[in-house]
């Protein structure tokens, strides 16, 4: 045998080996097909893992899975990415800080029957003030012996076009907003995932219900 013959089969036998799955990695999730992986299995996004946990939110009230990297905004750079005087209360991102995940436990009087109406009365309120907001769908689900109305919608921002999922539920007689997003272009990834989120949504006991 050649000796270029001989690098050629050593080169090969490298690239054989890298491609194999490493029993210490996170990519030895991929024997999971894309189609099947879900928030309890990890997801893959362009390539980089998500692992997720059941996270303590809205004041010790609820949890919820999320992933494992998401860590709470720094408030000089919320101020910045959420100009508006009344933001969020959490925002959670990741560490490129194009996926968010949005709290708020807002003001006001709520039953659990009005879920459907504040989700369509705050909605209209956003499309009034920011015209690009474009609904895609919306529902209402029981979770957690609790009516949930989510509304899907994009919107324009600086760093590019938004996705999000934003739900409403009442929580202590007062309105609990969660709101999901990531850039459009990892939409794909991300939906089926952001209602898998909503869905793992628990009332802690010792809440007022």
């Amino acid at each position: 045998m050649a000796d270029n013959e001989f690098i050629d089969l050593k080169i090969l036998k490298m690239i054989d080996q890298a491609e194999l799955p490493n029993p210490d990695s996170r990519d030895n999730k991929t024997e999971i097909a894309p189609e099947n992986r879900t928030i309890y299995s990890g997801i893959k996004v362009g390539g980089k893992w998500f692992e997720f946990e059941a996270r303590t939110l809205a004041g010790d009230k609820i949890t919820m899975m999320i992933p494992k990297e998401f860590k709470e905004l720094d408030a000089e750079l919320a101020k910045i990415k959420y100009p508006m005087e009344q933001r969020p209360q959490t925002i959670l991102t990741d560490a490129s800080g194009t996926i968010n995940l949005l709290l708020n436990h807002m003001d006001g009087q709520m039953s659990n029957d009005d879920a459907a109406m504040i989700r369509d009365k705050l909605f209209a309120m956003m499309s009034r003030l920011n015209p690009g907001v474009k609904q895609q769908a919306k529902g209402e689900e029981t979770l957690a012996d609790k009516n949930v109305a989510y509304v899907e919608f994009t919107n324009p921002a600086l760093d590019g076009k938004i996705y999000n999922l934003m739900f409403f539920l009442e929580l202590e007689a007062k309105p609990l907003m969660v709101s999901f997003n990531c850039l459009t272009k990892s939409m794909k990834y991300w939906q089926k995932s952001a209602f898998e989120m909503m869905r793992s949504l628990q009332i802690l006991p010792g809440t007022e219900l």
